[in-house]
């Protein structure tokens, strides 16, 4: 209302400054009828006509915009969650700090809040590879497995009286029947990123990688998904191994970690060796690399490294002296292992045999170093120089072997500590618990075993895999039999 009065003012007083303008206009052609001067009049025209259009632009009202809704609580968090994958890789490529750590997993945390499982998982394994004692990290984690291996809801049964069917309609095409439902099956979708996952889902009702039949899930860990399959063209039962390479690496690393997966797979496909599992075939099918391996009965040693389930030290000196020649003859094919633990290990009491599994398999998935500064692996059974980020060789497998050595003597791990930084500097720094103030009925050479595999430096430790397994074979030879 008030604007609108306004601007009838304004045309008041214009059109008065106007009639004025005129007025002097005409009196002055009346006095000035020709000679220089005759332009005046009409000067004062033009000017007062450009003046009332300048006042008329200026008192114009700007147009009012709509004020900006106010951004609601959380608006933060939202966009952090919208812009995940940058958000996450960020993060990786970080170094392994405290912060970096809570910072994952805050992450984690509020995208399982807000139901987005598939990604909370991603960064939860993450988290678990740096740190596997970083608070309630490792529960959560099984917590979202576990869910997602949960069988879907059942179908409402229908209703047991069906409605009267209405009249048909002649112009209608008859209705093809309803396909029978069948079960979705997707393989290594809990540790995908959204994009790998929306592949798998795509062709998650083929039951097949390549020209594998996928029978069931047999295992699962941080590096993938395992599955027995079965080799069409032969008839033969294998394990196949499924690795989401695309939940590790962004786009622009993903030709680079896929040229590096078949190149490690090939060399590691070379070892033929009695205690290393076979490998038969590597491929790449709907997101997934895949690797279809020898299916192994047994156990892994990992089940025999508590207190209340360990072997008699005679037989786990043998079994540590048979991975050590299995990781001597790897070494000398210029292939380390770098993931070296009792899980890596299987063994079937009744056929006494004994393979190392998952070779090369920290290094297919992007064991250099990783984008957070240090080597996929599990930390404990690390080195110190694989730890540091440093040039990793056969030294560092045959630590983490002295390492499984403990364990399966023990039934404890030789480091420990409450976080990954006190981790790091126990095992680089710390000296390892005397073998025997735990074990003190073995003898004094499974100390020095110990003591030589576990030296903080490469050049202290045992030069080969055979010389290794060679002390331990001498050691073994001391014990007596019936050792409990």
């Amino acid at each position: 209302m008030d604007y609108v009065w306004s601007m009838r003012k304004f045309g008041m007083i214009s059109a008065i400054a106007g009639f004025g303008l005129l007025g002097i206009a005409v009196l002055l052609r009346a006095h000035i009828n020709a000679g220089p001067w005759a332009w005046l009049p009409g000067a004062v025209l033009l000017s007062g006509g450009g003046a009332l259009f300048v006042m008329a632009r200026w008192a114009s009202p700007a147009p009012v915009s709509a004020p900006k809704p106010q951004q609601p609580m959380g608006a933060d968090t939202g966009r952090l969650l919208d812009n995940f994958e940058q958000r996450f890789a960020e993060l990786k490529a970080r170094k392994a700090t405290t912060t970096v750590l809570g910072d994952l997993y805050s992450l984690g945390t509020q995208l399982e809040q807000r139901g987005r499982n598939v990604q909370a998982t991603a960064v939860y394994r993450h988290l678990v590879r740096i740190d596997n004692t970083y608070k309630d990290v490792g529960q959560r984690l099984r917590r979202l497995m576990d869910a997602e291996r949960k069988p879907a809801p059942a179908a409402a049964a229908p209703a047991t009286k069906a409605a009267m069917p209405s009249a048909p309609d002649r112009n209608r095409p008859a209705r093809a029947p309803a396909p029978p439902v069948v079960p979705t099956f997707i393989a290594g979708g809990a540790s995908a990123t959204p994009a790998a996952r929306a592949t798998l889902a795509a062709a998650g009702d083929v039951q097949r990688l390549g020209r594998y039949q996928l029978e069931r899930e047999i295992g699962r860990g941080a590096m993938g998904t395992v599955y027995l399959g079965r080799d069409t063209a032969i008839n033969r039962l294998v394990a196949i191994k499924a690795i989401p390479l695309a939940s590790e690496f962004s786009e622009s690393e993903l030709a680079e970690a896929r040229a590096r997966f078949f190149r490690e797979a090939e060399t590691a496909g070379r070892l033929n060796h009695p205690n290393i599992v076979t490998i038969y075939d590597v491929g790449e099918e709907r997101g997934l690399a895949y690797i279809a391996m020898e299916y192994l009965k047994g156990r892994h040693l990992s089940d025999y490294a508590t207190r209340d389930t360990l072997l008699e030290p005679r037989k786990v000196l043998d079994l540590v002296a048979r991975t050590a020649q299995a990781l001597g003859f790897a070494h000398k094919q210029q292939v380390v292992h770098r993931d070296i633990k009792p899980a890596n290990i299987m063994y079937d009491p009744s056929a006494d045999v004994l393979k190392i599994t998952d070779f090369g398999i920290a290094r297919l998935t992007g064991a250099g170093t990783t984008r957070t500064g240090i080597v996929l692996g599990t930390p404990s059974f690390m080195s110190p120089e694989q730890l540091e980020g440093r040039t990793v060789t056969g030294a560092s497998d045959l630590f983490s072997l002295g390492v499984s050595l403990f364990q399966l003597l023990t039934g404890q791990l030789p480091f420990t500590a409450d976080s990954m930084t006190g981790l790091m500097q126990q095992i680089a720094e710390a000296p390892h618990p005397p073998l025997r103030a735990l074990r003190p009925d073995l003898p004094a050479c499974v100390d020095s075993i110990i003591d030589r595999a576990l030296a903080k430096t490469p050049e202290a430790r045992f030069e080969s895999g055979a010389q290794m397994a060679a002390a331990l074979e001498d050691c073994r030879s001391r014990l007596p039999t019936g050792l409990p």
